[in-house]
C-alpha cells in the first residue's frame, strides 16, 4: 500500500512543482524579452546603415538579425502557448502554431535572400561602384558584434541556471551572427580600399551562411509536424523506472515542440496493487518527470499489471492462475 500521508501530501507537492515551473517559465520569458529588444535594435541599425551606405552586405546581414529577433518572438509565444490550457477544439493545445510561424519566417527569409542574391549578382556583372563606408559604419558593425556576443553569453549562462534547452539553442543561433558580421567588416575594409567586387562577393557569402540558418529552421521544425520523437526514450524509461516502486516502464513516446513536450508511457505494477494506489503512483511519477524534464507539458501513463510468474490458486475464486494470467 502507498502511505496515506504521502498521498495527502501529493497535491501540495504537485502545486509546489507547478509553482516552480511557472517561476522558471517567467524567468526564461524575461531573458527572451531582453534579447528580443537587443536583437531588434541590432537589426534596425544594420538595415538603416545598409540602406544609407548602399551596402548589400550589411543589408543582407540585417536579415540574420531579423531571424534572431523572430526566433525570440516565437520562443515567447511558445512559452505562452505551452502554459495555456487545452480546450475542446484544441485538446492537445496550440503549440504547433509556433512551428507554422517558424516555417513562415523561414520562407520569408529565403525570399529575402533571393532578392539580395539577385542584387549581388547584378552588382558583380555591372561592376557597381563600392558602397560608401565611413567610420560610423565600422562603429555600428562592431557595436552590433559586441551586442551579439553579450546576448549569446547571457543566454548561455541563463540556460545553465534555468535548465532551458530553448535558451541554449537560441544562444547558439545568436552566436552564429558573429561569423556573418566578420564578413561584413572584411567587405567594408575592401570597399575602402577600392575593391569594387567585394560587396557583391561578401553578400553571396552571407547568403550561403544565412541560407544555412534558414535550412536549420526547416530541419528543426518540419519533424515536429510529423511527430518525431523529442526526448530520449531510454533516459525517460530509466528515470521513470527508478520511481516505479518495483514496477517497470516501456513503450515511451514523446512528441510536440521542444518547449512543450507531450509524453506517454506504459507502467507495469504489481498485479495485486489497487486501482487507487496505482493511480497515485502514476500521478507521482508524472509529477517527477515534469520536474526532471522541464520541457514536458503533459504526461499520460498507461497502467498495466505485471505478468504473474508463479502458478497459484486464486484465494477468491479458487481458480488456478498460470504465468500469463489465464485461469484454469
Amino acid at each position: 500500500m502507498i502511505d496515506d500521508g504521502c498521498a495527502h501530501a501529493e497535491p501540495l507537492a504537485e502545486a509546489e512543482a507547478q509553482r516552480l515551473a511557472d517561476e522558471r517559465r517567467a524567468a526564461v520569458r524575461r531573458v527572451f524579452l531582453l534579447t528580443l529588444g537587443l536583437n531588434a535594435a541590432v537589426a534596425i541599425a544594420k538595415a538603416g546603415y545598409g540602406w544609407m551606405s548602399g551596402s548589400l552586405t550589411l543589408g543582407t546581414d540585417s536579415l540574420h538579425s531579423v531571424l534572431d529577433a523572430s526566433s525570440n518572438v516565437l520562443a515567447l509565444f511558445g512559452l505562452r502557448w505551452s502554459a495555456a490550457p487545452a480546450d475542446v477544439r484544441h485538446p492537445y493545445g496550440r503549440q504547433k502554431i509556433e512551428i507554422l510561424a517558424a516555417l513562415g519566417i523561414g520562407v520569408l527569409i529565403v525570399a529575402g535572400l533571393f532578392e539580395f542574391g539577385t542584387a549581388a549578382v547584378r552588382a558583380l556583372i555591372d561592376r557597381r561602384p563600392a558602397p560608401h563606408v565611413g567610420i560610423s559604419g565600422f562603429a555600428i558593425v562592431l557595436a552590433t558584434m559586441a551586442v551579439n556576443l553579450f546576448v549569446a553569453r547571457y543566454e548561455q549562462r541563463k540556460a545553465r541556471e534555468l535548465g532551458s534547452a530553448l535558451l541554449g539553442a537560441d544562444a547558439r543561433h545568436t552566436q552564429s551572427d558573429l561569423y556573418a558580421s566578420t564578413a561584413v567588416v572584411a567587405s567594408f575594409i575592401a570597399a575602402r580600399a577600392g575593391v569594387t567586387w567585394a560587396d557583391g562577393a561578401a553578400t553571396l557569402l552571407l547568403i550561403a551562411l544565412i541560407g544555412h540558418a534558414a535550412w536549420e529552421v526547416f530541419r528543426e521544425n518540419i519533424p515536429v509536424l510529423i511527430d518525431a520523437a523529442i526526448l530520449d526514450p531510454g533516459a525517460v524509461a530509466a528515470y521513470a523506472g527508478s520511481l516505479a516502486r518495483g514496477g517497470s516502464v516501456h513503450r515511451v513516446r514523446s512528441r510536440g515542440v521542444r518547449s512543450a513536450v507531450e509524453l506517454d508511457l506504459h507502467l507495469e505494477v504489481a498485479p495485486d496493487m489497487s486501482v487507487e494506489d496505482a493511480h497515485t503512483l502514476a500521478r507521482r511519477v508524472a509529477m517527477e518527470l515534469k520536474v526532471k524534464f522541464p520541457e514536458v507539458s503533459d504526461v499520460i501513463i498507461h497502467i498495466e499489471p505485471k505478468p504473474r510468474t508463479d502458478t497459484g490458486t486464486d484465494s477468491t475464486t479458487g481458480a488456478q492462475t498460470t504465468a500469463n494470467g489465464a485461469s484454469k
